[in-house]
């Protein structure tokens, strides 16, 4: 049998789904707070962030996303302000590089994670 190493890290973002569910089910079950309660699953695809597996990078997604706080903590916009979120398909499909991310000249591989061959 295979002896593996997993560290810390991996660990804790591998149990956090987990502790989300019992943290939600107790918010609910004793405070009766599932509206709010619900907020914990937030956690689960911003732990590798906040434990350093992954680091944040600059995206058109995260500009939108804080432009849309800035709406709605600063002046109240947060009805209309949701609108903005249709921006990132559109520049997607308008642009569809990322203008922040570095590419590799090496890179042989396709956007959708397939190496591109050449048929004959």
């Amino acid at each position: 049998m295979a002896n593996f190493k997993i560290s810390f890290r991996n660990k804790v973002i591998a149990v956090t789904p987990i502790v989300c569910l019992f943290t939600f089910l107790l918010i609910g079950f004793v405070w009766g707070k599932w509206h709010p309660g619900w907020l914990v699953f937030l956690l689960i695809p911003v732990m590798p962030y906040l434990v350093g597996k992954k680091k944040i990078r600059l995206s058109i997604p995260l500009i939108i996303l804080i432009v849309y706080l800035i709406l709605g903590f600063g002046w109240n916009l947060w009805h209309p302000g949701w609108i903005i979120f249709l921006l990132v398909p559109v520049f997607e499909i308008f642009f569809g590089v990322h203008p922040f991310e570095k590419k590799n000249k090496d890179d042989d591989k396709d956007d959708d994670g397939y190496i591109e061959t050449s048929a004959d």
